[in-house]
């Protein structure tokens, strides 16, 4: 695709506008292309701008372009959800029109009030904009898109939008076009330098707008659904809440010698979904209602965050890590260094334990080599010996535990058969011995790509469903390509756990000899940087 640079010939849309750039060729998509893929970029802006976090949709009217007529009209309610977020102008709600050439013949077709919310609110304002999809009356492939900021002068404009009083992008004679009107002290000079960011800016709008009309017309579809657990906007609006209150603090004392960064973030998008999929699911009281367990709790970013929120619980890892200690004496109470082997190994089988009630432990001995001053050697613990140890979590929670498992490797296959409601984050892939292990992904989601990840995640799911929950999946908004979250909060069988079908999938997955061992020895290897 070549462009041309057209702010020195008149505009098509008027006498007020000026053409930026346009199409050298005809583009080799059709209107109704266009329009799907503007209409999309209208709804979700982030697609232009990585400052911009979503659009709130706060007003939109559909109409019969031939008569002009109201075909719907659709409201909703949106407030700013922090008070001391940055703000311009947010109560217009009025409709902002623009004119265009009458030789067009231009008439609305969808006309849409929506509110930008950057990613950083306190630092770039929040704004509302008029967005307009017109088509001509007489012209059966002319569509247009403009972009009206309630804004009167230039100096209002946030950074993430063009510094101009509008902004239209015309398809029209099968070429695209992108067109500004300055603001009446602005003029039109400033539009003609091609090294000016405005000017810029408008290259990359014709340049988006080609690609996305592009990518509909060869059938793009997307291949990851997100927010299909935790609303959009909720899990946003409380990770900007959350990230304002907690990571300055977290990366300025990061004791880690990983990316703080990166794992801060993450951490925080987490708990924003969390903290949302409990209010979900609980309710607004959801912190007197459970308490969570997060097992491989790694540098208790995650613990720290829910804590401080006001939600009872605990962090669980083999290993104590730098960053427990930079935390409050209250939170670093609940980190807890022990290595998790899950009672099911322990306890005998519940029809063992019908015959012998006062039997508490299997009777099962676990050899474990170490390494001594004089020579190797071995040591072993019994079931026993285990289920007394304070070193040791066996895994039973009270009643209203929500397990977490934020890239828990060697336990993430183990976290739905422990018979709690749970997240799991599948990371890195393990068998229940906690040997290292790959897993296959079904020919249905090979369109997903046939990777390690893909087929561990399927893995997790296939588990939990056989052993009673009901599941689902998130792909969560975080800085990581290991990014899936299965939810599984409803099971039926909970009050009969273990059910006879956990030990059945443990026995199937190759059985769970050699998790004692390895998870033993977890505690004495370096922890993973993930």
């Amino acid at each position: 695709m070549s462009i041309r640079f057209g702010a020195h010939e008149p505009s098509e849309l008027g006498n007020e506008w000026v053409c930026m750039y346009k199409t050298e060729e005809s583009v080799d998509f059709e209107k109704k292309h266009f329009e799907m893929a503007m209409m999309n970029v209208v709804r979700h802006p982030n697609i232009n701008s990585t400052v911009i976090l979503r659009a709130d949709v706060l007003k939109e009217w559909e109409y019969d372009v031939e008569t002009g007529t109201e075909v719907s009209f659709k409201k909703e309610l949106h407030t700013v959800a922090d008070p001391e977020a940055q703000v311009v102008n947010v109560e217009d709600v009025t409709v902002r029109e623009i004119e265009t050439s009458p030789e067009l013949q231009l008439s609305q077709k969808i006309t849409m009030v929506r509110r930008i919310i950057p990613r950083n609110p306190y630092k770039d304002a929040i704004i509302n904009q008029t967005c307009l999809l017109l088509n001509s009356r007489t012209l059966a492939e002319t569509s247009l898109i403009i972009y009206t900021p309630h804004l009167d002068q230039k100096e209002l404009c946030p950074f993430y939008i063009p510094h101009v009083k509008a902004v239209g992008i015309l398809f029209h004679k099968q070429r695209l076009s992108v067109h500004y009107v300055p603001f009446a002290e602005q003029g039109a000079r400033e539009l003609r330098d091609e090294g000016e960011r405005v000017v810029r800016t408008a290259r990359r709008l014709l340049q988006t707008a080609h690609k996305h009309s592009s990518g509909v017309k060869a059938g793009y579809e997307k291949k990851v659904a997100h927010d299909v657990v935790v609303d959009k906007v909720l899990f946003q609006d409380r990770y900007i809440a959350l990230k304002k209150k907690h990571s300055r603090f977290l990366v300025d004392n990061w004791a880690e010698s990983t990316d703080p960064k990166k794992h801060v973030f993450e951490d925080i998008a987490i708990a924003a979904f969390l903290i949302e999929l409990w209010n979900k699911i609980y309710g607004p009281e959801f912190a007197t209602k459970m308490q969570f367990r997060d097992l491989g709790c790694g540098n208790g970013v995650l613990c720290y965050l829910l804590l401080q929120e006001g939600i009872s619980g605990v962090g669980i890892d083999a290993r104590q890590r730098k960053s427990w200690k930079i935390y409050p004496k209250e939170v670093q109470k609940k980190l807890q260094e022990q290595v998790i082997i899950p009672s099911i190994l322990l306890r005998p089988h519940p029809e063992i334990k019908k015959r012998a009630p006062d039997l508490d432990h299997n009777g099962r001995y676990f050899p474990i080599k170490i390494q001594d001053k004089i020579a190797p050697a071995t040591v072993v613990y019994s079931s026993e010996d285990l289920l007394k140890s304070s070193s040791v979590n066996v895994t039973e929670f009270p009643p209203d535990t929500f397990i977490i498992g934020n890239h828990s490797d060697e336990l993430t296959c183990w976290i739905p058969l422990l018979g709690y409601p749970f997240v799991v984050i599948p990371c890195c892939s393990h068998g229940f011995s906690g040997q290292r292990a790959r897993y296959g992904v079904k020919k249905s989601s090979l369109k997903n790509g046939n990777s390690t990840y893909a087929g561990l995640v399927e893995r997790v799911e296939a588990l939990a469903v056989r052993v009673g929950w009901k599941v689902e999946r998130e792909m969560l908004r975080i800085p990581s390509t290991r990014n899936a979250a299965i939810v599984g909060t409803e099971n039926s069988h909970l009050d009969q756990w273990p059910t006879q079908e956990v030990y059945d999938t443990i026995l199937e997955g190759g059985g769970a000899d050699g998790w004692v061992e390895n998870t033993m020895a977890l505690a004495k290897k370096s922890p993973r940087g993930h």
